[in-house]
This record gives C-alpha cells, structure tokens and sequence, in this order.
C-alpha cells in the first residue's frame, strides 16, 4: 500500500510523496458530534508531524512522556472539556511518540457564570454574548501565535486540530495564514458542518490556500 510504502521517510519527503508540501495542515473538528478522531488519526498517519496542535487540549501542553502519563493517570482535562472527549487522540500521541500542544485558554477562556450557561445552554444576556464575542477574538489571536510559535520550532508540517467555527470562509486563521491544507467536515453539497445534521452521512472536503490562491 501506498501508505506502507512512505511511512519510514522523513516527514518533508513523505509530504512531497503526497504531493501535500503545506505548511499547515488543518483538521476541522465537530467536537463530537461526529467521530472526529478517525480523520485525525488517518491524516496525522499519513503525515508523521513532530506537533500535533489541539484546541480541545486548551492551555495544557503533553511535551513530554511524563506528562502524557500524567494525564492519563489523572483523565482530567478542566471544566469544559471532558476527558473522554480527547482520550483516543491523547493515547494515539502518546503510542506513537508525539508531542501534543494545546493552543487555547483554560476553559475556554470563560468565566464560572458562563461556563455553567453553556453547559446548561441557558439563553445568554446581551452583556454575556458581547463577553463571549471579545473571548472569541482574544482565542483567535492565541490559536495564531501558538501555531506560528510551533511553526518555529519544526520542519515538518503542523497538524493542527480545531473547531470547523474557527476555518470558516473569512475567518481570522484563514485570513492570517498562507501555504495550508484544511479537511473539514461538509455536508454533501460541500458546506462546511459546525452542528449536528439530519443527514448522518458526513464527509470531507478540501480548502488548499498556496500563493494566495484558494481551491476547493
């Protein structure tokens, strides 16, 4: 198989194998509505980066074998974010020697108050959906500087794992970068999905940005 076939060459050589030469790889995450894990896993296979990025793993980085352990000991991520929500992609990293990095605030960046709302999905106040607007920015501008951080710190592609919100058309990511792949989760006329659907059937479609040209 043709994946048998690259999977012990260096991780630049094994892109242009692919013909996938990006800088970033983004994988649009429905947060569990879907099994998220199954592309997430195929894609990091197939691309065996050094860093994983992963918004779901908030503010807290698994660096080293120590700490991969710790968690797993512990399975405990924060108020907002369940451990099962993350264990196949934390055990996954762990077995096959990645590092994975979260790239967001610890719950999210929202409050006691807000986090019992959202849990709950009680109707927000004006004042709280403005609060909720500006956290939303401020996690933008950190996904970016973590992402550019680790960019730094490696030759291989990132791949990078967050909510499909977050690479819809015009989004602050996609407006900041250049030289990426995203796979996202889309419906069968190609839209991209950020909630559940009545139709079970969900694929994945494509969104090349190289050169300031775009190609779905």
């Amino acid at each position: 198989m043709l994946v048998e076939q690259a999977s012990n060459i260096g991780c630049k050589n094994k892109l242009l194998f692919y013909k996938m030469d990006f800088s970033f790889i983004f994988i649009g995450s429905t947060h569990g509505f879907i099994e998220d894990f199954i592309k997430q896993k195929q894609i990091i296979n197939l691309l065996n980066p050094e860093f994983v990025l992963c918004e779901t793993l908030e503010n807290l980085s698994l660096d080293t074998k120590e700490k991969f352990e710790e968690i797993l000991k512990n399975k405990t991520i924060s108020n907002m974010t369940s451990f099962d929500e993350i264990k196949k992609l934390i055990e996954f990293c762990y077995d096959k020697n990645l590092k994975l990095i979260g790239i967001d605030l610890e719950n999210f960046g929202f409050d006691n108050t807000l986090q019992e709302k959202i849990k709950r999905q009680e109707k927000l106040s004006k004042k709280e959906e403005n609060k909720i607007k500006e956290i939303l920015k401020l996690r933008d501008k950190i996904h970016l500087e973590k992402i550019l951080e680790y960019k730094n710190k490696t030759n291989c592609p990132l791949v990078i794992i967050i909510g499909s919100w977050h690479l819809r058309e015009n989004s602050f990511l996609r407006n900041s970068l250049n030289n990426y792949k995203i796979f996202f989760p889309c419906d069968k006329k190609g839209n991209l999905l950020t909630e559940p659907q009545k139709d079970k059937k969900i694929n994945y479609c494509e969104i090349i940005k190289n050169d300031k040209k775009i190609k779905t």
